[in-house]
């Protein structure tokens, strides 16, 4: 009988899956947070091309984070995208970021930067995935499959660094999660004057800038996996 228990328990831990918690000097965010750290609703993801994502416009300046601190922004784009919704897409990674610099953006989430080509280049779509213990109940075991997938698949079993991890091969993943408005960064795109408008993105040390010219993106993501590249 202890012959069966023993085989019994090997095969249980044989096909479940753990990931090694991360221990991270981090801090949660503020900037609409629940928002970021939360979904809306369960319902089967729209597939969406990525040229479509980089495509997506500014809102008006009314939605703001101080409007819609915890709810969801209700304009459509994109034809019949809203925030919220939850949306799957393919791209190549190019960069991966822990978000732990000083100040308030210490939430330790990966920051992943897509683009449409597999050499670098400006333009791209960022998605990020929230540190864990920061995710709401719901998704929390999704994130931390999402990050460890990350780590163990792609950066070979190391955290992102803080400047950016580049890829040194063509990366080619889809990702699924749901679609936010960056009102933050909003602001800072539309200055009236060009030479002050900034955009999210990280260099990595590569002597292209990389943009992401979108205020949205995918956050939190709550799958990503490898794909078949385009042909």
């Amino acid at each position: 009988m202890l012959r069966y228990n023993i085989l019994f328990l090997v095969l249980i831990l044989s096909t479940g899956r753990t990931f090694a918690q991360e221990n991270i000097d981090v801090a949660p965010g503020e900037d609409r947070w629940t928002v970021k750290t939360s979904i809306s609703n369960s319902s089967k993801p729209k597939k969406v091309a990525l040229e479509k994502l980089l495509a997506l416009p500014l809102l008006d300046e009314e939605y703001s984070d101080k409007n819609y601190p915890d709810k969801l922004i209700p304009v459509k784009v994109g034809g019949t995208m809203k925030e919220g919704d939850i949306i799957t897409k393919k791209g190549y990674i190019h960069l991966v970021a822990l978000e732990k610099a000083s100040g308030n953006k210490r939430d330790g989430d990966y920051h992943i930067q897509l683009t449409l080509n597999p050499e670098w280049s400006d333009s791209c779509f960022i998605v990020e995935i929230p540190y864990a213990e920061f995710a709401d109940g719901a998704i929390k075991d999704k994130c931390e499959a999402a990050r460890a997938f990350i780590r163990d698949e792609i950066l070979n079993g190391k955290t992102p660094s803080t400047r950016g991890s580049i890829m040194q091969g063509k990366v080619y993943v889809q990702v699924t999660g749901q679609l936010f408005y960056d009102a933050i960064h909003a602001r800072t795109m539309r200055n009236p004057d060009p030479s002050k408008r900034t955009y999210r993105g990280k260099r990595g040390g590569q002597p292209i800038p990389m943009h992401s010219y979108t205020a949205w993106k995918i956050h939190p993501v709550i799958d990503i996996e490898f794909a078949p590249e385009p042909e």
